[in-house]
């Protein structure tokens, strides 16, 4: 539960650890992202691909052609990278944690899944489909990760020493308790001096 509750930290180490604009630590950051963001789509592609009868082809996840509207597949591979963006939002919101800095991932994310698409086909993507997908897929993920990963800041910050001092039986729960109609005749009575 630690390793949640502080990201990643152990496993970047050195002197700057907790320094967040440390260059190493944020293309170390990138770069699991990155990978989990196409180790998602592919568990996910392939686990649709074996359910529905159809043979799993890299392709899938690097040709931008075949996001189209005139079959099943492209329809279906839309809606898996959006499924994708969802999942996405976990890893964005562990690994990064910090909601200034979900604008910059999010979008990072997206730009390098554009030139590895450009060097994988060998074309720049002109689908209208396709880009209208990446906006879809950044809207969900800078927005669900930005809500997330505020949450996370605010119960971190205002809720924790709250929820430690319940788990250890600490709250102090008043002896006796208040009742409505005692409050009210002590207001009404406080009010009429």
């Amino acid at each position: 539960m630690t390793f949640f509750r502080n990201g990643y930290r152990r496993l970047v180490a050195g002197s700057q650890d907790h320094d967040i604009n440390n260059p190493s630590k944020l293309f170390f950051q990138i770069i699991i992202l990155q990978c989990f963001y196409y180790l998602t789509a592919l568990i996910i592609f392939y686990l649709v691909a074996s359910l529905n009868g159809y043979d799993f082809k890299v392709d899938w996840i690097f040709l931008w052609e075949l996001i189209t509207l005139n079959n099943a597949m492209g329809l279906m591979l839309f809606a898996l990278w959006l499924f994708d963006a969802l999942l996405c939002v976990l890893f964005v919101t562990i690994v990064v944690g910090r909601s200034k800095m979900v604008w910059d991932f999010a979008l990072t994310i997206h730009i390098i899944n554009l030139i590895v698409v450009w060097v994988y086909s060998g074309k720049f993507p002109t689908s209208v489909l396709w880009w209208c997908l990446q906006i879809l897929s950044s809207i969900i993920l800078l927005s669900l990760s930005t809500y997330l990963t505020r949450w996370k800041e605010l119960r971190t910050t205002f809720f924790e020493n709250m929820l430690d001092q319940q788990e250890l039986g600490e709250v102090q729960h008043p002896s006796q308790p208040i009742e409505m109609h005692n409050l009210d005749a002590e207001t009404q009575g406080s009010l009429s001096k």
